[in-house]
């Protein structure tokens, strides 16, 4: 299984599902020509993706929309792939094939990243009483609604954030900060099925705690919401929250195709990866995003590292660049009121400062998306 499928054991063609941010970083890294005569297909229905690093700048309307979307398309053919524009309906690990849009993709290597759905968006109510922050493009649209019902009636406003991510922790801190300037208030509770909130920001973890606690936010963990009322958050253990406005900032589900592939995977149904990104079964198939199941969180960067150099390591490629999993990353979070926390190795602030660090950051991912 460990061999390349071509007749000279170079590798010929690289098929990328979905454009994740993993997916893009990799598309850029290709445009330098790692493989000579390499064949990229990137299958994808989305014309256009918004970097989900700046959902909090684009929800409180500090970014224009324009400043985080990317053109799919325009990124890919700077690296000389063909989109197939439309969703994977099935994938062969044994017959190394991709089957999407009515053709049948084979592929040497294959890369998972797609932008999945809400997790938890298929539970009762969830469509017809929560506000998704997903996709990212729809969040002007959120800005509004939210805005509106904060003002409407005068008195105090229940605010529930499901899901205590990075996206929601930052939407937990913005929500605080509006309700603040009501003559009324109300209160943000964060509700998620962790322990914990942050499993995606854990270097952040206790600063970013201290901060919602002084800023009034309450917390409900380990309380799986199993149903959204118009009124009233349901949670599996019988208890509930009343709500006035419900948001659901969960992570992204990861793609059907991969349990249906009979690949290795979680309860959740991401592909269960080694330490380099790759299937555990040894299939020539990587994961990257919502896609995969990894021990600890793996921030872009450290994935796009990884993937590059599963490419560099094959036959044919250029040499391969060190990549390793688990060095000191950065980590930051918007807190909604113009600073952010940030934390690297040592260092750990929340100023200004950090909020002109991660302005810049989340400009120059979607600026390097856009380099000719």
């Amino acid at each position: 299984m460990n061999q390349l499928s071509s007749s000279e054991g170079h590798l010929r063609r690289l098929v990328l599902i979905g454009a994740g941010r993993a997916n893009l970083d990799l598309l850029r890294a290709l445009s330098r020509s790692l493989v000579r005569g390499l064949d990229i297909v990137l299958v994808t229905p989305d014309s256009e993706v918004f970097d989900p690093s700046m959902t909090s700048g684009l929800l409180r309307g500090a970014y224009d929309p324009a400043d985080a979307r990317i053109d799919v398309a325009a990124v890919a053919a700077r690296a000389g792939a063909r989109v197939v524009r439309a969703s994977a309906d099935r994938l062969l690990p044994e017959a190394r094939v991709v089957e999407a849009g009515g053709e049948r993709l084979a592929f040497d290597l294959c890369v998972i990243d797609e932008i999945g759905a809400p997790t938890g968006a298929e539970l009762p109510g969830v469509v017809a009483h929560a506000i998704p922050l997903r996709p990212t493009s729809i969040l002007g649209e959120v800005r509004r609604i939210v805005e509106e019902r904060l003002t409407e009636g005068a008195g105090p406003i229940a605010c529930t954030v499901v899901g205590g991510g990075a996206i929601g922790v930052e939407c937990a801190f913005y929500l605080q900060r509006m309700l603040r300037n009501r003559p009324a208030g109300g209160v943000v509770t964060i509700v998620d099925a962790a322990p914990d909130i942050l499993a995606d920001a854990e270097p952040c973890r206790t600063v970013a705690r201290h901060a919602l606690e002084r800023a009034g936010v309450c917390f409900a963990l380990g309380a799986a919401v199993v149903e959204v009322r118009a009124d009233l958050v349901m949670l599996a253990s019988g208890a509930s929250l009343a709500t006035d406005l419900t948001i659901w900032a969960t992570g992204g589900a990861p793609t059907p195709l991969i349990s249906a592939s009979g690949l290795p995977h979680d309860a959740s149904g991401r592909l269960l990866v080694d330490e380099q990104l790759r299937a555990r079964d040894g299939s020539p198939i990587w994961a990257a995003g919502d896609c995969a199941a990894t021990e600890g969180s793996a921030d872009p960067q450290t994935e796009r590292a990884l993937l590059e150099r599963a490419i560099r390591r094959q036959p044919g490629a250029s040499a391969p660049r060190g990549a390793r999993r688990g060095s000191p990353g950065l980590c930051m979070l918007d807190t909604g009121d113009g600073r952010a926390i940030l934390r690297w190795r040592a260092l750990t602030m929340r100023s200004p400062l950090a909020s002109w660090i991660k302005r810049r950051l989340d400009h120059r991912f979607v600026a390097r998306m856009r380099e000719t």
